[in-house]
């Protein structure tokens, strides 16, 4: 019997990756199951049509995405009550925070409709550092996302950090087999970015971060007043998609400042860029990024230590760019197969999604 990924997207907004993952992650599922033969068609799960804008400092729209959510579990409920959703079907939740984890699994359960539960776990309320941590109150929302960890049949992480995080703070099992670091399915963004690698760069640090607390915008708006280095802070440049990338492929340098960091998406747009990346050692940084790369985590640790290890900080910025041709040379271009193997695609996702299992 032929069965269904039913994909719940995020939202898609074209300045934010999900546009992406709403075009390609059907495409790597159906380029994988055509490739093994395995017996699965693929379905994006629509919610409304929304305005393509995002509330300010955040990911999304923090009413609007409530709006296209309910829509997709309205639609998903449909589903269920008119039988389409068939017994050994599976759900990709490309934001695992989201309700609609709890009607799939209550449908399933009670309408004896087996199916597997997969979600992609970026940030919430467990991280004290992301805005949801910062202006949720404890303890509704850190039960609710212990509630659909079990719900779930896989949980997915891109970092170890993040895995680690996610499970220390909500009291989970550290080995549950539940719990699965497996990067994330941004593989398209190779190809997309490969030709600015060795495009000629200016001497410029691009900033390609929200304008939020947590990634400390003061500090990269001071940087911007050092008079021998131009700074491109992204968020104030209105840019579509194609012109973020082809700024970014004019950037010797990508910065980051900031204190929460569960992957870092456009860290590694600027690697494939052919930009050096400037990093804390702290957060998924730690892990993932080479130690030429990476400044001591204490020196952009709040703006009183910024104060104290300014200097420090930029004469680590201008050795660095002022090294480039040979860095891009050799450890940039290793850097870059770290990220390719490790966090730019999501194969074990994909394996687990097109796996038969027994019902």
């Amino acid at each position: 019997m032929t069965n269904t990924i039913y994909i719940i997207p995020i939202e898609p907004i074209d300045q934010r990756y999900t546009k992406q993952w709403y075009d390609n992650i059907p495409l790597l599922l159906e380029e994988e199951i055509q490739r093994t033969g395995a017996d699965y068609v693929v379905k994006n799960i629509d919610g409304v049509t929304l305005e393509d804008k995002t509330t300010s400092g955040a990911f999304l729209d923090f009413g609007k995405t409530n709006q296209y959510k309910a829509s997709q579990t309205a639609r998903v409920s449909e589903m269920f009550s008119r039988g389409e959703i068939k017994a050994g079907d599976k759900f990709l939740i490309t934001d695992a925070w989201n309700f609609i984890v709890t009607p799939i699994k209550y449908m399933s359960e009670l309408l004896d409709i087996p199916v597997e539960i997969h979600g992609i776990w970026h940030a919430g309320a467990y991280d004290p550092t992301d805005i949801l941590g910062l202006k949720m109150s404890k303890p509704w929302c850190n039960v609710q996302e212990q509630a659909w960890y079990h719900a779930l049949d896989y949980n997915y992480y891109a970092t170890n950090f993040h895995r680690e995080m996610f499970l220390r703070n909500l009291n989970l099992n550290h080995r549950s087999t539940k719990a699965i670091r497996s990067g994330q399915p941004h593989n398209p963004i190779i190809t997309q970015l490969e030709p600015y690698y060795n495009t000629s760069k200016d001497f410029v640090i691009m900033w390609p971060h929200r304008y939020n607390e947590d990634k400390q915008p003061f500090i990269v708006e001071d940087i911007s007043n050092h008079q021998e280095i131009t700074v491109y802070i992204t968020q104030k440049m209105n840019l579509s998609k194609e012109d973020y990338y082809a700024v970014m492929g004019k950037a010797m340098a990508v910065f980051s400042c900031s204190l929460h960091e569960n992957l870092g998406i456009s860290m590694m747009e600027g690697c494939l860029a052919g930009a050096i990346p400037i990093v804390p050692d702290r957060a998924s940084y730690k892990e993932m990024y080479l130690d030429i790369f990476k400044y001591p985590s204490v020196w952009t640790d709040g703006e009183e230590n910024y104060r104290k290890h300014k200097d420090e900080l930029m004469n680590f910025i201008e050795d660095l760019m002022a090294r480039y041709d040979v860095i891009k040379k050799n450890e940039l271009k290793e850097q870059v197969e770290i990220l390719k193997k490790d966090y730019l695609n999501a194969n074990i996702m994909i394996h687990n999604l097109i796996r038969k299992n027994a019902i």
